[in-house]
């Protein structure tokens, strides 16, 4: 009788524990739930802050305000430019800023008005750069918004 009296208490004493421990794996499991909503919740705002971003570069560049937007695009895309000079060492800085400029999206005819181009020279800075890249004239705009759009390991 006073083992089986014992072993109850045992018993019951492990069913409190193991409530516990339970209650306590929910718990974390709905703090980590919360976590991870949280991340994604500011991933999205840096995002679209990014995005934000991209487009008042946009603005600036379409309006021609050379000196803000030269400005700008060397501070957010300074660890990129580091990265493509790196990659492909051969890139001049007019380059860059030509490569820079068609993976924003930016259409040929700001590219131009920017950087005080004409149309030839601005095809022949194209190809060029297509050349030092290895790849073909045609796929520079995809590379190009590839190389701008992706992270940086």
């Amino acid at each position: 009788m006073e083992f089986e009296y014992k072993l109850i208490i045992c018993l019951a004493a492990l069913a409190y524990a193991l409530f516990f421990v339970i209650f306590y794996i929910a718990w974390r499991v709905r703090c980590l739930k919360r976590q991870v909503a949280d991340l994604r919740i500011k991933m999205a705002l840096n995002q679209r802050e990014e995005l934000l971003r991209h487009q008042l570069l946009i603005e600036q560049i379409k309006q021609n305000n050379k000196p803000t937007a030269l400005d700008d695009l060397q501070h957010l895309f300074a660890d990129k430019v580091d990265h493509i000079k790196r990659q492909y060492p051969a890139l001049t800085d007019t380059d860059i800023q030509v490569l820079t400029l068609i993976g924003l999206g930016v259409d040929n005819a700001d590219i131009l008005q920017f950087t005080d181009m004409s149309k030839r020279t601005y095809y022949k800075r194209r190809q060029l750069i297509a050349q030092r890249m290895d790849t073909t004239a045609a796929q520079l705009d995809e590379l190009a918004k590839q190389l701008f759009t992706s992270k940086i390991k």
